[in-house]
């Protein structure tokens, strides 16, 4: 007696359980079982198969809920991450004169202060005479002196190695005139001949090829004249070969050797412009600022220059942190793809151990309902086919059926997994389009150079 009670407790739960996983449906003004209900099992007196299915079947929709939360969280993730594209490149203008400022910057120019630390002779000195012989001549560095071998001229360095020398490509400068070039090379070309062993004339003959946009020849010329310079001049000439260097995109060695140049003279305030500029489209902002203090510091004159580019660092810093942060966000939600993409999976494997269980729909037309009515809801479902074990038998034999309603919402677009992760890389793919095109190409400065690296046509046309 004591068991009724119990009993009665138990199946008051089940059927509790059994109205939450909607086994009945009203139609035509009668309650009738669902035609896709999981409780048509093939075993109706098998209860433990009937507690596992109520199981089963409340973790499918409950699930099935959680997925579609997660379908349109993601879906405001994408729409969040177009809106953030948008406003980076927005943002972005601020940066975008970067060209422009890259021309105008010191290091890009032989400037006043360099030339009056040179401290050249008068054309009186040198006897410079408009020749038919000297119109004629270059000033090629390695035909008055011979480049040696060892630290003193950085040959320990990527950028000095045959391979790269061979691609080497520097911009023309198209801010000098012609006439300024034309009496570069003229005092070059003379001072070489009288003077072949004179750093002055090894740094000016640097200058021209500079102009000219050929590194092939710059870059000796430069090293000759680090190499033949006073210790209290040598900061001169490693600027110049400190200059090439970052022009042609080799930043980490243009690095090395503008630091040298601050080393060799400190007090000298056009040194750390120029290497703070560098540094600063290197993207390595903290030294960078530390350089201009300096600068700033030794010559509040060099304010003007150094407050510009401040500007820019201002402005880049910030872009770089938020483009980090759009990185990190588009590989979020990849994850959050992934995870959805798992949930499915699982509702799947769920909704299959529920199939195992009951009737095939097919068997269910005579059910609670005239025929009719069963079979057109049997024609709107469509059909599927797999192949199964059935228990006690190791050959699998092709089951076919119709689709339950959960069947239907999981083939549905609304969890297509390929339509979101195709959503997604569309999305991904345009946002970070927009950045590449209106930030990172005018940034990514190694890049830029690099491919210009690649032209050696143009390189040749400009020399």
């Amino acid at each position: 007696m004591r068991s009724c009670p119990l009993a009665f407790a138990v199946l008051l739960g089940i059927f509790h359980l059994i109205q939450a996983c909607n086994h009945w449906v009203l139609r035509e003004e009668q309650i009738v079982p669902k035609l896709d209900s999981p409780f048509h099992m093939r075993e109706p007196q098998n209860l433990a198969a009937f507690l596992e299915q109520i199981r089963y079947s409340e973790y499918v929709e409950r699930s099935y809920l959680d997925l579609l939360r997660k379908r349109e969280q993601i879906v405001e993730h994408l729409r969040f991450s177009m809106r953030f594209g948008e406003d980076l490149a927005e943002q972005a203008k601020c940066a975008m004169d970067y060209y422009m400022l890259e021309k105008r910057m010191s290091y890009l120019k032989i400037t006043p202060e360099q030339l009056k630390r040179i401290n050249l002779p008068d054309q009186m000195q040198l006897h410079i005479q408009k020749s038919a012989s000297s119109m004629g001549m270059e000033p090629v560095c390695s035909d008055y002196h011979r480049l040696s071998v060892g630290p003193a001229t950085y040959d320990h360095l990527e950028s000095f190695q045959p391979e790269v020398l061979a691609a080497a490509f520097l911009e023309r400068d198209t801010n000098v005139g012609m006439a300024t070039v034309e009496l570069t090379r003229r005092y070059a070309v003379e001072g070489l001949q009288h003077h072949p062993a004179s750093w002055k004339f090894h740094t000016l003959s640097s200058y021209y090829w500079r102009m000219r946009g050929n590194a092939r020849e710059a870059l000796p010329c430069a090293r000759l004249a680090a190499l033949l310079a006073p210790p209290i001049f040598k900061d001169i000439p490693l600027l110049s070969l400190g200059t090439i260097l970052f022009r042609m995109g080799r930043l980490a060695d243009a690095d090395l050797i503008l630091t040298a140049a601050v080393e060799h003279a400190p007090n000298v305030a056009e040194n750390h412009v120029v290497l703070a500029s560098a540094l600063a489209m290197k993207h390595d902002f903290n030294r960078s600022l530390q350089h201009f203090d300096e600068a700033e510091r030794l010559d509040p004159s060099t304010l003007p220059r150094t407050q510009q580019v401040r500007n820019f660092i201002s402005c880049l810093e910030n872009l770089t942190k938020k483009t980090s942060k759009m990185y990190s966000y588009v590989k979020y939600m990849k994850n959050e793809v992934k995870e959805f993409k798992k949930l499915k999976h699982h509702i799947s494997q769920n909704h299959e151990r529920l199939i195992q269980q009951q009737l095939p729909l097919g068997a269910r037309r005579l059910l609670g309902l005239d025929a009719q009515t069963n079979n057109d809801d049997l024609h709107r479902r469509g059909q599927y086919c797999s192949t199964r074990t059935p228990n006690g038998s190791d050959e699998p034999v092709l089951f076919c059926d119709f689709y339950s309603d959960m069947q239907m919402r999981l083939e549905s677009k609304d969890v297509d997994i390929d339509v979101l992760e195709r959503d997604l890389k569309a999305n991904t793919d345009a946002v970070i389009r927009q950045v590449s095109t209106e930030i990172r190409k005018q940034f990514n400065l190694e890049q830029l150079k690099a491919a210009k690296a690649q032209m050696p046509a143009k390189a040749t046309k400009a020399t």
